[in-house]
């Protein structure tokens, strides 16, 4: 066998190497940015928290209507975070974290008195759906791998 009829082959079988390579870490660099930009979001939400909630105490006056719009974005952003593990775009290091962290803040006041009428259905019943599973199921985890994600899955760390 001639040595171009060799290299012609395994030049491609390269290039198709480095392309994968490439394109997954392509894809894993865009879930650590949407991991950081929740992140993000997160801190800016909590930055508008009460304070006694930061510290873990309970106030006996109600949140004020900034507080609860605060609180419903806190929840909306818990739902996101279960909207993008379920889409693949949360890795399961991070999902480790996030997921026992939203499960305990839903049990603290002041998100716990916001989240009771709608956990119970009361209020915005269509929406908070993976959350509402979330509540029930401490070990929910909304990922579903498809198609060529189950090929990659391993790769991406999901």
């Amino acid at each position: 066998m001639d040595i171009e009829a060799l290299l012609t082959p395994v030049s491609v079988i390269v290039a198709v190497i480095a392309l994968v390579t490439s394109s997954l870490s392509t894809a894993r660099a865009r879930v650590k940015a949407i991991e950081d930009a929740y992140v993000e979001r997160y801190w800016q939400i909590l930055d508008r928290f009460p304070a006694e909630a930061l510290v873990g105490e309970e106030r006996t006056a109600p949140p004020s209507p900034e507080e609860c719009k605060t609180i419903r974005l806190y929840l909306r952003l818990c739902e996101d975070e279960l909207e993008l593990r379920r889409l693949g775009w949360v890795g399961r290091e991070t999902w480790n974290q996030w997921g026992p962290g939203i499960k305990a803040q839903l049990e603290q006041w002041p998100v716990a008195d916001e989240w009771a009428p709608i956990r119970d259905g009361g209020r915005a019943p269509h929406q908070f759906t993976l959350l509402r599973q979330l509540n029930t199921d401490a070990s929910f985890d909304p990922y579903k791998a498809r198609g060529l994600a189950r090929v990659t899955r391993w790769w991406r760390q999901l």
